[in-house]
């Protein structure tokens, strides 16, 4: 990457000088006639004022061929020529000095010399102008002065320089583009190694962490690989805790059956049947725990189907409810059921709900101390059911990861049956696969609410 980045911000340099130095080159070879001509109507002006200064001055003429060659010769023109002319003539009345290679009488514009006083054309890569003198001669004649010349170089030492400061830049570009390369893809090589880190397992490895004002995407990289090295770490810790959780609520019941079943094998027991009802009891939770991870499977892997349909969420929760009043009782804890003040229709699967409901009442049965109350509501367009238990409370730290699969509160009074923290999680994928939410609000040693939410059918 950083040899990729330094050939292209160098090409990009060259390419920059390449044109603007074909683009300067392309214009002066447009200018140079134009600045070719000026240059020599100049100078024929200079040496008609000459003339006009000399007529004017002494009676000595001044139309000696070697004088003119040395007038000429300092204004640096080598080709010249000198003619007597009046405006009607179609030939010059007098030749003192021939036109220049390539150039007739018939080419010089009378007309436009008579009256701007200058004239110029171009030849066979050569340029000419013509001056006339302000002078007037015997027979209304003037003096005409012609000079040619090669086309003057615009550039002249400008393309010296001009390789020479191409030749600086392009040095200074290399050195530029190679610091800048470094510093650019110095983040990446390091987010690479960090990256490779990863997959081999070092979940501990991670970037320095950027300053919160840096908002460049090296710095967007960084925090987005430090957070996901973190989620990496948290869930394999999590993973750990899980298998903690199932392989203890896997042994428990295993065990409790196994050493009642060696006991009625062995003829040891004297109560077969309340032997056979614990296996009985064991072995539900063992068919619960393998029901949950099922059941999880299928909506990690999307194969289950929705039967969605209008019901009545308070008519739902109170037939649940009912439901779980017989082991409620049992375990002395009130049910307590608060209905909304109308029909709360909503679009659900039934069996699905229930499956809901069902978890939430569990898991609230499972912590509280005296009684549970359910409670359908509700509240700006939503219909809101509503699981407030007594118990001991969730902590602030536990309360973002309650719903999270595989996640078991650190704070779980030690009376109470560890769970492998599987219910919640389906009730949440549940949820939001009929379009609902799910909450939970809770303060430590005052009791926890759970909270679901669906959308009201018009």
């Amino acid at each position: 990457m950083q040899r990729r980045l330094v050939v292209t911000l160098v090409g990009v340099v060259v390419v920059g000088l390449f044109l603007a130095g074909l683009g300067t080159v392309f214009q002066a070879r447009l200018d140079r006639q134009s600045f070719t001509r000026d240059q020599l109507t100049d100078r024929a002006k200079s040496t008609t004022a000459f003339i006009d200064e000399t007529l004017m001055a002494t009676d000595r003429s001044p139309f000696g061929r070697e004088r003119l060659r040395r007038i000429t010769h300092a204004l640096g023109v080598s080709e010249f020529g000198l003619l007597i002319v009046n405006e009607a003539s179609s030939e010059p009345l007098v030749v003192l000095a021939a036109l220049p290679d390539g150039l007739d009488f018939a080419s010089l514009d009378l007309e436009e010399l008579f009256a701007n006083g200058t004239s110029s054309g171009a030849l066979e890569g050569r340029a000419w102008a013509a001056s006339l003198s302000k002078t007037s001669l015997p027979n209304e004649a003037a003096a005409i002065v012609v000079l040619a010349g090669e086309y003057d170089d615009a550039l002249g030492d400008a393309v010296r320089w001009f390789l020479f400061a191409a030749f600086a830049t392009i040095i200074l570009a290399v050195f530029v583009a190679l610091r800048l390369s470094k510093q650019m893809a110095q983040p990446i090589i390091e987010a690479t190694k960090t990256a490779g880190r990863l997959a081999d397992g070092d979940l501990t490895s991670r970037l320095p962490q950027p300053d919160p004002q840096e908002t460049d995407e090296a710095a967007d990289l960084a925090r987005a690989i430090n957070a996901m090295a973190a989620n990496l770490e948290r869930a394999r810790g999590v993973e750990r805790q899980f298998l903690l959780s199932v392989s203890h609520d896997l042994r428990t019941p295993m065990t409790s059956i196994q050493g009642y079943a060696e006991a009625l094998t062995d003829g040891t027991s004297t109560d077969a049947q309340r032997a056979g009802a614990i296996i009985l009891s064991e072995s539900r939770r063992l068919d619960r725990l393998v029901r949950d991870l099922l059941e999880l499977a299928r909506l990690d892997a999307r194969q289950f189907t929705m039967h969605q349909q209008s019901i009545d969420l308070s008519q739902a929760a109170q037939r649940s409810l009912e439901g779980f009043r017989p082991s409620a009782q049992e375990a002395d804890i009130d049910l307590v059921f608060s209905s909304a003040p109308s029909a709360a229709h909503v679009n659900v699967d039934p069996d699905r709900l229930a499956q809901v409901m069902a978890n939430l009442i569990e898991n609230a049965l499972r912590y509280t101390t005296s009684h549970i109350t359910l409670g359908v509501a509700l509240e700006g367009g939503y219909a809101t059911l509503s699981v407030i238990d007594n118990g001991p409370g969730i902590a602030d730290e536990d309360l973002a990861h309650v719903f999270e699969r595989l996640y078991v509160s650190r704070h779980q009074p030690k009376n109470t049956e560890s769970g492998s923290g599987l219910g919640l999680a389906i009730v949440r994928e549940l949820v939001e696969a009929m379009e609902g939410t799910v909450q939970v609000a809770s303060t430590l040693g005052s009791g926890t609410t759970m909270t679901v939410s669906f959308p009201l059918l018009p």
